[in-house]
């Protein structure tokens, strides 16, 4: 019978198929290492995110601890084993899926880690967390890049339609240190303004008057520029993808759209 290594608050839980009893073991040496540090350092911690629908659920958990890298790090990163559960659901390393991620503690800097699942059948489900133990000073923000949604999971879980098979390319958990762009500040796209990418230079075209500044952020809020309005303003070495400009007015009014840089 196959077995599944999941983590389950501060415990690995071996899952029998299916239905079978579920047996707790003790803590292993990656989650235990992981909980040290997180119970000695202000600035990391650990998060243990899951996904529930259809009756089941499933839990993953990435830390941030000294010890974690951006590499694959043996004695602490927990491969994810599919075992055709009703539910699968795992972080990114590359091309390799973790139910376990042991990363590098977090300082001043977002974060952002990719996240992928598998479904046996359609149905509403609902990613939130489970357990958290991060610095305040970073929001926890669930980036829906289908439906350019973004969610504070510490407000609320977020709850999507999903269908059947994998899906690898939707949400990304981002850790977005607070003296970076707010949730609260992504509004909707004016009309007024037309924005797009031409090459190295982002180009404006509008009939207000009343535009003095324009700013560019990643959709995780990071600023990636400040500048006077101008029809066409430079941005050399833009990685293609979506991003965040926000208009400033005379009279402090902001308008924000949502732009995608795709270079062919």
């Amino acid at each position: 019978m196959k077995t599944k290594l999941v983590t389950f608050g501060l415990f690995f839980v071996v899952c029998m198929s299916l239905h079978s009893q579920i047996h707790i073991e003790n803590a292993s040496k990656r989650t235990d290492s992981i909980t040290k540090n997180v119970e000695s350092s202000p600035t990391d911690g650990r998060i243990s995110l899951r996904l529930a629908g259809n009756g089941s659920f499933v839990t993953i958990l990435i830390g941030f601890i000294p010890e974690g890298t951006v590499n694959f790090d043996d004695g602490y990163d927990g491969s994810f084993i599919n075992d055709g559960q009703a539910i699968e659901f795992y972080s990114f390393l590359g091309a390799m899926r973790l139910s376990i991620q042991a990363l590098p503690e977090l300082t001043n800097v977002d974060m952002q880690v990719p996240l992928g699942y598998e479904l046996t059948s359609d149905g509403d489900y609902t990613i939130s967390i489970d357990a958290e133990f991060l610095d305040p000073n970073f929001d926890i923000i669930l980036e829906d890049s289908h439906q350019n949604v973004f969610t504070d999971l510490r407000q609320t879980g977020y709850t999507f339609s999903g269908i059947t098979g994998e899906t690898h390319d939707r949400f990304f958990l981002n850790l977005v240190y607070r003296n970076t762009l707010s949730l609260d500040e992504f509004t909707e796209a004016s009309q007024a303004i037309h924005a797009y990418f031409s090459g190295n230079y982002l180009k404006l075209h509008t009939k207000r008057t009343d535009i003095s500044k324009v700013t560019v952020y990643t959709t995780i809020g990071k600023q990636l520029l400040t500048s006077d309005f101008a029809q066409k303003i430079m941005l050399p070495n833009l990685s293609n993808g979506v991003y965040i400009v926000r208009f400033t007015t005379t009279s402090g009014t902001q308008i924000t759209q949502k732009i995608k840089k795709q270079t062919i």
